[in-house]
């Protein structure tokens, strides 16, 4: 009688410590889990521990037992806690491998109720002998089984390959489990195996319970995995969150670059699914981004901008870097990709407000240049006419002859002015020769279009710096003016141009042997374009000073820092 167990002898049996030396071990693994209870599938861990611990003394009293009737209840008590067990253990792998939500009410219920019939069944089977037909007992269990046992069978089968199948799952869904799903498999395997022998009848250590060995060795698997592998930990849970929650899609690839796993961004920006892209080729799985398939097949480019055909396109950057061990052992590749359209729009927004900046300021330029040399021809030219037309009004055509002469040469002037100008802006065109060679063609080409020799001397220093594109074109416009002004007032023969560096400044200096003028009575003082070179050596935060003698030439210098950009 149930009642009067713990009053039937027992004794000390050999046997017994191969199934109780675990217990202390079971019962410090339970307390681990409940520290973490919190942690997906620890509940039903802990349930499963407990029935196991139940489970494993039931078998130890019936070993110990003296009398039949101990062994045949203990006996009893250890079959009807086998399918809680099993039911324990597919809770804690669903919950573990993200599946909780497959335990809604409907499947608790049926892993509930199937193991109590069972129970029952076993309480009552001296009525029905369903579980059981026979059940002898002379100092060993001998049972015949019935039909209700080998539909248990099934059933606990049954949830054992339901469990291989989602531990399989979780091996090769996700790689940070897949050492611990490895160890859960494999125990899952040896208990069910230790479960066919029992069945059979081919246990090889009888008396001892080869499913309870089976267990030991398998909750040592486990112990591995929670100590060793951290399975209950938060940290890595946290981890894992941060990483799929994280803005950047994160994609990592195995030595053969197969996809191993990605994180919840790489799902959404690339419309792949985790489920169906780890495992398969990334050149394969990503053929829709040939760009990033570039990179992977050439993992020594490191990154790329990457910009998809897409009804709304976006711009990613994207990087792939190697995942080695401490040993520098290469263990694959990680791949990031960031969304910067926002930077790109901005880049882009300052790209456009230079562009404007630059267009408006050589407008003002322009206005300056036609102001300071054209509008003064012009204004020349609208002088000799009026003096033409009040001179023929006087009648003295003489005079007027002359003016429309003068006129003449005027207009000629204004031509060859426009020419000089359209010759400049030619030569601010990007040339591979560089700064001087490109200084020197545009010199020559002075040379020979205005009929005067100009001579180019550079210092040595200036053919090593690499002068700023914005700083070399305000030098060419300055070089052309001067040279300009040289052609239409000094009467010069020679022109030279000197360069020459003075700490971070490059000094360019024009000087003619022409007529020159004096400074003191020039009149205007933005006469012969002076204010245009002078603002052009400004606008790249250099200064400009003109010096001439009546008789003896004119000298321009101009400073400017060969660094400096256009302000």
């Amino acid at each position: 009688m149930p009642g009067d167990t713990m009053l039937w002898g027992y004794q000390y049996n050999p046997y017994v410590l191969p199934s109780l030396i675990p217990l202390l071990f079971l019962v410090l693994l339970g307390i681990h889990c409940f520290r973490n209870r919190k942690v997906p599938g620890a509940v039903p861990f802990i349930v499963l521990i407990g029935l196991t611990i139940l489970w494993i003394m039931a078998n130890s009293f019936g070993l110990s037992a003296t009398e039949d009737p101990a062994r045949l209840f203990w006996f009893k008590f250890e079959k009807a806690l086998v399918l809680p067990i099993a039911s324990a253990a597919l809770c804690f792998v669903l919950a573990y491998a993200g599946l909780a939500h497959w335990l809604n009410r409907q499947v608790i219920g049926v892993l509930i109720l199937v193991p109590l019939t069972f129970a029952l069944l076993i309480l009552t089977n001296d009525t029905h002998h369903l579980v059981w037909k026979h059940i002898l007992s002379d100092g060993i269990i001998r049972t015949e089984l019935g039909p209700v046992h080998w539909a248990a069978a099934v059933y606990g089968y049954a949830l054992g390959l339901v469990q291989l199948v989602v531990l399989v799952w979780l091996f090769i869904r996700s790689p940070r489990h897949r050492w611990i799903a490895a160890g859960l498999i494999l125990g899952l395997l040896w208990i069910r195996i230790a479960s066919y022998l029992n069945i059979s009848d081919n246990n090889p250590f009888k008396p001892l319970n080869f499913m309870i060995l089976a267990s030991n060795l398998t909750f040592l698997l486990y112990a591995l995995a929670f100590f060793r592998l951290n399975m209950f930990e938060l940290v890595p849970i946290a981890r894992n969150v941060v990483i799929d929650r994280m803005m950047e899609a994160m994609i990592v690839l195995d030595t053969q670059k197969h996809i191993s796993d990605m994180n919840e961004t790489a799902e959404r920006l690339l419309n792949l699914s985790r489920k169906q892209a780890i495992g398969r080729q990334a050149e394969s799985a990503l053929e829709a981004f040939p760009d990033m398939v570039s990179l992977i097949r050439n993992p020594e480019t490191r990154q790329k901008e990457l910009l998809p055909a897409d009804p709304h396109p976006r711009w990613y950057h994207i990087s792939i870097s190697p995942l080695s061990d401490q040993h520098a052992l290469l263990l694959g590749y990680l791949i990031w990709m960031r969304d910067i359209t926002e930077q790109k729009q901005i880049q882009e927004q300052h790209l456009d407000n230079q562009r404007t900046h630059a267009m408006l300021q050589e407008r003002e330029l322009l206005g300056r240049e036609l102001h300071d040399g054209i509008g003064q021809i012009l204004a020349a030219a609208q002088l000799k006419i009026a003096s033409a037309g009040e001179l023929l009004s006087r009648g003295e055509s003489d005079q007027a002859a002359l003016c429309l002469r003068q006129l003449s040469g005027i207009v000629q002037e204004g031509k060859n002015a426009i020419r000089a100008y359209l010759a400049g802006v030619k030569a601010l065109t990007p040339s591979e020769n560089g700064f001087l060679e490109t200084l020197k063609n545009n010199i020559d080409r002075y040379s020979r279009n205005q009929n005067i020799r100009i001579e180019l001397h550079a210092d040595p220093e200036v053919r090593c710096i690499p002068i700023h594109a914005s700083v070399a074109a305000q030098i060419h416009l300055i070089v052309q003016e001067a040279i300009t002004n040289v052609w239409l007032h000094a009467k010069a023969r020679l022109a030279k141009v000197l360069l020459s560096i003075q700490d971070n400044y490059l000094c360019i200096t024009i000087e003619d042997d022409g007529q020159g003028f004096d400074t003191t009575a020039a009149g205007k003082p933005d006469a012969f374009g002076l204010i245009s070179m002078r603002g052009r050596a400004t606008s790249v935060g250099g200064c400009m000073e003109m010096t001439s003698i009546p008789g003896k030439g004119t000298r321009v210098s101009v400073q400017v820092p060969w660094r400096k950009e256009t302000t």
